[in-house]
């Protein structure tokens, strides 16, 4: 197995340190009443709020710089909020074949978008689903194979710890929904659509220059993963910017859209790949906006806040973890 960035550093030690530990909580989680899980699990993030103090003050330094929040006590607020969600998101996942299903599940937003994707009780048209670290995001895939009569192809970043991520790539996977990682995935994302198969995408994180181009986010400047929009140049398939958010009760959730994005090509490529990405990248800006304590703000997504000397910087950095890739692949 071919390893790369943080992944490529760890031993083989490390990494079943990592994995032993995930595995036994995982099954230990699955054999607990909910409510005692969710305590569980809730406890230990909130734990976690008072030990990760590096995460906790790059999310606070981010609410701020977003102006999401307006004072460090507010943005505290909201990043504890946060950290208490994960404890959420382990359970059901570890719990989803256990409690989830369908008729807890609402749409709201664009009622165009989610009517022509979702609604129409038959095999519905596939889509660009364009979504964001919030909420339950792993729930999406599930809702979506069940209720849009398409199959769905789902591009994740690998995992620092291939060990974790190929046991929660076998619990995303089945017959209607595949999962492949980023990398290179291009081809395979055209010869999906073509198999009208939908995509979806994670477009909340920070891209390299070579895959991406910079928009703004949240009034800042920021580089967005281009994918989608090439995509949707290519193949006319219309780009499907939503977040599942959860509501109070577990395994309760509102599917919200924004409007579908269809766009006209120009003769200017370039251009055109810019303003895609923009459209997308603005249109999860406002439905994070929404209520941002489902959103992970840990990420380091913009380029003018940690990132220790800007953006020729960051661009440096991208290059020389390009090149550590493929000396190690």
């Amino acid at each position: 197995m071919a390893l790369s960035g943080k992944a490529a550093q760890k031993s083989k030690t490390i990494l079943y340190l990592e994995f032993i530990p995930f595995v036994v909580l995982y099954n230990l989680i699955r054999l607990m009443p909910l409510k005692v899980a969710y305590y569980v699990c809730r406890s230990l993030f909130i734990l976690l709020y008072h030990i990760d103090q590096k995460h906790l003050k790059r999310s606070m330094e981010h609410l701020m710089h977003a102006g999401v929040a307006k004072t460090p006590e507010e943005a505290r607020e909201i990043a504890y909020c946060m950290y208490k969600h994960g404890g959420r998101l382990i359970v059901e996942l570890a719990k989803i074949e256990q409690h989830y299903s369908k008729v807890n599940l609402t749409f709201s937003g664009n009622e165009r978008a989610w009517k022509q994707l979702l609604g129409s009780g038959k095999r519905n048209i596939p889509a660009i689903i364009v979504t964001a670290h919030y909420g339950n995001w792993e729930v999406s895939g599930k809702f979506w194979t069940e209720l849009a009569g398409t199959k769905l192809l789902t591009v994740v970043r690998a995992f620092d710890n291939p060990l974790i991520g190929n046991y929660v790539m076998k619990m995303r996977t089945n017959d209607k929904h595949k999962v492949i990682p980023k990398t290179d995935s291009l081809k395979y994302m055209l010869k999906a659509l073509r198999s009208n198969y939908s995509i979806a995408l994670l477009m909340d994180q920070h891209a390299s220059s070579r895959e991406g181009v910079e928009t703004v986010f949240f009034g800042q400047p920021a580089r967005t993963h281009a994918s989608a929009a090439l995509l949707h140049l290519k193949t006319g398939v219309p780009i499907a910017p939503m977040i599942l958010r959860c509501k109070e009760k577990l395994f309760h959730y509102d599917a919200i859209f924004d409007e579908l994005i269809e766009y006209k090509p120009t003769e200017d490529k370039e251009k055109d790949i810019q303003v895609v990405t923009q459209m997308y990248t603005s249109a999860l800006e406002r439905l994070i906006a929404q209520d941002p304590k489902q959103w992970l703000w840990a990420h380091r997504r913009w380029l003018n806040i940690n990132r220790k000397h800007g953006r020729q910087e960051s661009q440096k950095a991208d290059d020389q973890e390009r090149a550590a890739s493929l000396q190690t692949g």
